[in-house]
């Protein structure tokens, strides 16, 4: 059964690559559909579990990009906020999710309270619930309308990358910032639908010898998630590059890595960190990760170019296998719910045998 859609927020109609007829269409509905399953379906221990929230890759990101000896927690990375452009006035952030980098600047004293927009009724409850200070408006960011000169802040952290209409969201954002507002950019920047170039693998490769790392099949990268994530970079450049104030590339070997490598090698994480930053140092390959910091430039936004019908259908639909199809359909059966938990019930008996074997015998 098809969820209830959040609303769009105002567009002017211009400048954008997909429009609000287009967003009608099934499949941008279907992907929307995904992306408030995927949100839904995670609670705090269960986003604690992803890979890329594994304990050594937020220490590492915390020391690159905040300078701390440990991590901090999921938002440690932001600690230089306060003392380099804190306390701030005025806070929006966009694709908030359940509020966790927004609670920690909140408890930091950064904000003094964040307006929000995030896609998932759900996760805007949690938000809430997370810090009263947090107030979450539901609504599809590829169409937001933002008023001019508002926000003295305004965070991206790990949304922009979900989106189609990327040039007129980057153009709202700089309208929306004061003389004085601050940008934080938290992004992937990779290739689209994690479709990783030949150089990327081999360099995973070398990092972890023996590892089969693949990219996924793109029908298995769902909703939204880098639609357009290899133009990012460079549309940031074009919007706000005459004023950054900081950037930071990396993750070139361990997101592939973490994308594509067996639950059993990970163990070998903390050298495949050791890789990456050797290579984001050496700029032998570009980044998956982007930090940075930016001013309002007033500058024009990026024209954007149009998306015809089909190719709104080739990025978000490509085709599925027929097995894959059907198993599809049954997912959104009403039997669903049950075959979700039973799946997840699987994977966890299945990780608990496979650490069993992992252990060696008592002496």
């Amino acid at each position: 059964m098809t969820q209830q859609q959040p609303r769009q927020i105002g567009s002017d109609g211009r400048n954008l690559a997909v429009t609000p007829e287009q967003a009608e269409s099934v499949w941008y509905r279907r992907a929307i559909d995904e992306e408030l399953d995927a949100t839904r379906a995670l609670d705090e221990r269960q986003l604690a579990a992803l890979r890329i929230n594994h304990p050594s890759i937020l220490a590492y990101r915390s020391r690159l990009l905040g300078g701390r000896a440990s991590s901090g927690g999921y938002a440690g990375w932001t600690e230089f906020l306060l003392d380099a452009y804190g306390p701030r006035r005025s806070c929006l952030s966009l694709g908030s999710g359940i509020g966790r980098v927004e609670s920690h600047l909140l408890g930091t004293g950064f904000a003094p309270s964040f307006e929000a927009v995030e896609l998932s009724p759900a996760a805007n409850r949690c938000a809430g619930e997370r810090d009263g200070r947090i107030g979450a408006l539901s609504g599809d960011l590829n169409f937001v309308q933002l008023p001019e000169r508002r926000y003295d802040f305004i965070l991206c952290h790990g949304i922009l990358h979900h989106l189609i209409n990327l040039e007129h969201v980057l153009g709202q954002i700089d309208r929306a910032l004061t003389s004085d507002g601050v940008l934080l950019v938290y992004e992937y920047v990779g290739e689209n639908r994690w479709q990783f170039g030949s150089a990327r693998l081999e360099a995973v490769g070398r990092a972890v010898p023996g590892a089969c790392i693949r990219s996924p099949r793109r029908h298995a990268v769902r909703g939204f998630e880098s639609v357009r994530s290899g133009d990012l970079l460079g549309l940031l450049d074009h919007q706000f590059g005459a004023r950054c104030e900081r950037a930071v590339g990396y993750g070139g070997v361990y997101f592939p890595f973490v994308v594509g490598a067996d639950d059993r090698a990970m163990h070998l994480i903390d050298g495949v960190i050791r890789a990456d930053e050797a290579a984001a140092q050496s700029g032998e390959l570009t980044p998956c990760y982007h930090m940075g910091v930016y001013r309002k430039t007033g500058r024009p936004p990026a024209r954007a170019r149009a998306w015809s019908d089909e190719e709104l259908r080739e990025r978000l639909a490509p085709a599925r296998p027929l097995g894959v199809r059907a198993i599809e359909e049954l997912r959104r059966s009403p039997a669903g719910p049950t075959l979700r938990r039973a799946r997840r019930a699987v994977r966890g008996m299945v990780r608990t045998i496979r650490g069993v074997d992992q252990m060696e015998p008592a002496v």
